[in-house]
């Protein structure tokens, strides 16, 4: 866990009135007084927070997406991509680059050329780039939680 936290809704230390660099509670609560905040305590926060946002499903009432869990438990595992011609990838980490002809109907695309993206590339950065799985990469961090990232040191590391 993180060594220190910062202030979410409560307000730290005594409240001010108006000197320089310092905020105003009694205006702040004058001006917007039907803010929940006023009413909010900072764990509840982040546990609202965990379970809307790192836990769970998100629905957007159909507005877009519909619903999406931020788990990915639906990533797909690299193994067991199909690959080959009719519209498919050349690989789990390459699309396939054949033409499928006039009239781009991708069900008539040729397979790739033997051999064509077999191999995925490393990564140029830090870690384990492309070849790690998506499935497995998701589920380590549907474990992860508010204050696990600490500062250059990977969760679950």
């Amino acid at each position: 866990m993180p060594t220190h936290t910062q202030g979410v809704v409560e307000i730290k230390g005594e409240p001010s009135s108006r000197s320089l660099g310092a905020r105003d509670d009694l205006t702040l609560k004058a001006a917007f007084p039907g803010s929940p905040l006023h009413d909010m305590k900072d764990e509840d926060v982040r546990k609202d927070f965990q379970a809307r946002c790192l836990g769970g499903q998100i629905n957007d009432g159909g507005h877009t997406f519909g619903t999406h869990d931020v788990d990915y438990s639906d990533a797909p595992n690299m193994e067991e991509v199909e690959t080959g011609g009719g519209g498919l990838p050349a690989s789990p980490w390459v699309p396939n680059i054949t033409s499928p002809g006039e009239g781009s109907d991708p069900t008539n695309q040729p397979p790739p050329p033997d051999g064509y993206g077999q191999t995925p590339s490393s990564t140029p950065f830090t870690g384990v780039g492309a070849l790690e799985s998506p499935k497995g990469t998701s589920e380590k961090q549907a474990r992860h939680t508010l204050g696990d990232y600490k500062l250059g040191k990977g969760v679950g590391k």
